[in-house]
């Protein structure tokens, strides 16, 4: 091989080479991937910030209602509370009422018992015939 030859393949493999180094590799650097790391974190910290929001606004939501349905109960509560002190009320006037009927029922019976009591005796004490089915049948057809 002559000098020329090798001085040739030398300049070939220099060439070659040096085209090599200049060529960027096909894999990409550490610091691409960290960005594009960096990039995906950063949105998903901020889907996680606006989630988190939505979760307040609903939580908030959901205290309010609560609150609210806290109220009504309450108000419910008194309303049915004096709606059952009134009945008992109510309830207590009419059982006086029942009682005070019954004892009148009850003095009238005992003043009717006692009419016929002195009907009859006044009627013993005449001496007149003791009534029969008959006597009394005339004198309700009398009437």
């Amino acid at each position: 091989m002559t000098r020329s030859v090798r001085i040739l393949a030398f300049l070939l493999v220099t060439t070659f080479g040096a085209y090599g180094c200049m060529k960027a590799p096909s894999t990409p650097s550490t610091a691409a991937i960290q960005n594009t790391k960096l990039e995906k974190l950063e949105e998903e910290y901020r889907s996680a910030i606006t989630t988190r929001e939505q979760l307040r606004q609903k939580l908030l939501a959901a205290e309010q209602d609560a609150a609210a349905q806290k109220k009504a109960l309450a108000e419910a509560n008194s309303a049915a509370a004096a709606e059952r002190d009134a009945l008992k009320a109510e309830v207590k006037a009419r059982t006086g009422e029942r009682d005070a009927l019954q004892g009148q029922y009850d003095t009238f019976r005992k003043t009717l018992r006692d009419m016929i009591g002195t009907a009859d005796t006044a009627v013993i004490k005449l001496n007149l015939p003791a009534h029969t089915e008959s006597a009394a049948r005339s004198l309700s057809d009398r009437n």
